[in-house]
C-alpha cells in the first residue's frame, strides 16, 4: 500500500505569489500556480517561484479557486506521527477550556491546522466532515487516534454538504436516530444521522447560554430556531414563553423532543412550521412583540457573487425582527456567512434599523465558542458573526 502522505508532484508559484504562505496563510488560489493544478489526493511539494521550498499541502478538489491548503510549512513534517501529535492538541486544548459539555468541535479545520477537516464529538461518538476529497486516504491515520487515543467508540463520516444524505460508519455502529446531548444543566436532542451540520450548532453553545442569562422572564422569539436551542436554554433558565419558527418540522420535532427532556411544557403555539420571511410579517401584523428576538439564519452568501443577494437578505429579516422587539428588549443576530465581514453585517444592521423606525445599539460583538479556534494567519475562516443589540 502506498504512503497517503507521499507527495506525488512539486508545485511552484508565481513570481511574488509566496508571501502569504511564507505568512502561514493555508489557501494557495489558482491564480498563484504557475503550472496547471494538480489532480488527484496526494499531497504536494509546494516552492516559490525561485524554486525555494514553501511547503507541504493538499490538493483542493473542490472545483473553485482554492487550489491548495498547507498542510505544512517549510521544512515541516507531515506524515502519520505530525497528524497525531495535531489531533491530540487539539483534543488537550478542548480539555482545557473546560467547556462543561459533553459535545464539542474537536478539530475545527484550519483553526486546529487541519484544514479541510472537521470533526464533532458528541459523546462517544465522533463525526467527521470533508472538505477536500485530499482527506479520505488520510482517514486511516485519523480513526487511530480517534479510536485509540481518544476513545471514540463510534466513527462517523459526513460530506462537505452535511445535511445531504446518510453518514457513513468508520468504526464500530450506526447510532440510534436521536442522541441526547449535555450543555451545562440543559440537554438537547440530536439528529446525528439527517441533522443539519453535524448534527447540532455546536459553534452557538457560548451564545445559547450567553441569551438565556439575560431572558429571564421575558417572552423570546427564535427565527430559525432548528431545533429549539436558543429557547430550550432560554425557559430552562427561567424565560416567560418561546416561540420557534423553523421550515422543517423534523426539526421543530427535535425541539419538541428536547422540551421534553428538559420537562419544559410545549404548547403547539411555541412551535411554528413555516417560512420565517413571512412569520414576522404574519406576527408584526398580529401585533406581537417579544423581550428577546433570535435571528440565527443560515448561510445567506455562499460565493462572492451572492454577497449583494444575501445582505438583502439579512436587512429584510433583520427590519422585521426589530419591529417585533419590545421597546428595551433585546436582539441577538448572527451570520453564518463566512464572506460577510464585520464591517458588512454592522452597515446592514443600521440600514435596517433605519428602515424599521427603530434606534439600535450594539451591545455586545461575538462569534463561535473557544472550542472553533480561529488562525491568526487565516482570519477569513471565521465564520459567525453574532451581535447582541439592544433596540428602542
Amino acid at each position: 500500500m502506498s504512503d497517503p502522505f507521499a507527495c506525488a508532484v512539486k508545485v511552484r508559484l508565481k513570481p511574488g505569489r509566496d508571501a502569504s504562505v511564507r505568512g502561514r496563510h493555508p489557501w494557495v488560489y489558482r491564480g498563484s500556480l504557475a503550472g496547471p493544478v494538480p489532480v488527484g489526493t496526494a499531497p504536494v511539494r509546494v516552492a516559490g517561484a525561485n524554486g525555494r521550498p514553501l511547503g507541504t499541502a493538499l490538493p483542493g478538489g473542490s472545483g473553485g479557486s482554492l487550489a491548495l491548503r498547507m498542510v505544512a510549512f517549510g521544512d515541516e513534517r507531515w506524515d502519520a506521527a505530525a497528524l497525531r501529535l495535531r489531533l491530540l492538541a487539539a483534543a488537550r486544548l478542548r480539555e482545557r477550556l473546560a467547556l462543561d459539555a459533553d459535545a464539542f468541535r474537536l478539530v475545527h479545520a484550519e483553526g486546529d491546522d487541519l484544514p479541510g477537516l472537521v470533526i464533532d464529538r458528541y459523546g462517544p461518538v465522533a463525526v467527521c466532515q470533508l472538505f477536500e476529497r485530499a482527506w479520505e486516504p488520510l482517514l486511516p491515520a485519523v480513526l487511530e487516534v480517534l479510536a485509540g487515543e481518544l476513545g471514540a467508540a463510534d466513527v462517523l463520516l459526513r460530506g462537505g454538504d452535511a445535511a445531504a444524505g446518510v453518514p457513513t460508519v468508520l468504526r464500530g455502529r450506526m447510532p440510534a436516530a436521536e442522541v441526547v446531548i449535555r450543555e451545562g444543566g440543559v440537554r438537547f436532542a440530536v439528529d446525528l444521522l439527517g441533522g443539519q451540520k453535524t448534527g447540532f450548532f455546536l459553534d452557538q453553545r457560548e451564545n445559547r447560554r450567553r441569551v438565556a442569562s439575560l431572558a429571564g422572564g421575558a417572552s423570546l422569539l427564535n427565527l430559525f430556531a432548528y431545533s429549539g436551542g436558543f429557547a430550550v436554554a432560554a425557559l430552562a433558565a427561567g424565560a416567560a414563553r418561546a416561540v420557534n419558527v423553523d421550515a422543517s418540522p423534523q426539526a421543530l420535532a427535535l425541539a419538541r423532543r428536547a422540551y421534553a427532556l428538559n420537562g419544559l411544557r410545549a404548547d403547539d403555539a411555541g412551535f411554528v412550521t413555516g417560512d420565517a420571511f413571512r412569520v414576522v410579517r404574519a406576527l408584526a401584523a398580529a401585533g406581537e412583540r417579544f423581550g428577546v428576538v433570535v435571528a440565527d439564519p443560515p448561510a445567506f452568501v455562499k460565493r462572492k457573487a451572492d454577497l449583494e443577494a444575501g445582505l438583502r437578505g439579512y436587512k429584510d429579516v433583520n427590519l422585521h425582527a426589530m419591529r417585533l422587539v419590545e421597546p428595551g428588549g433585546l436582539l441577538f443576530t448572527c451570520s453564518c456567512s463566512a464572506l460577510v465581514g464585520e464591517e458588512q453585517f454592522g452597515e446592514m444592521l443600521a440600514a435596517a434599523a433605519l428602515d424599521a423606525g427603530r434606534t439600535l445599539r450594539v451591545l455586545e460583538r461575538r462569534g463561535a465558542g473557544p472550542d472553533h479556534p480561529v488562525s491568526a494567519f487565516c482570519r477569513e475562516a471565521e465564520h459567525l458573526k453574532a451581535w447582541l443589540c439592544a433596540v428602542n
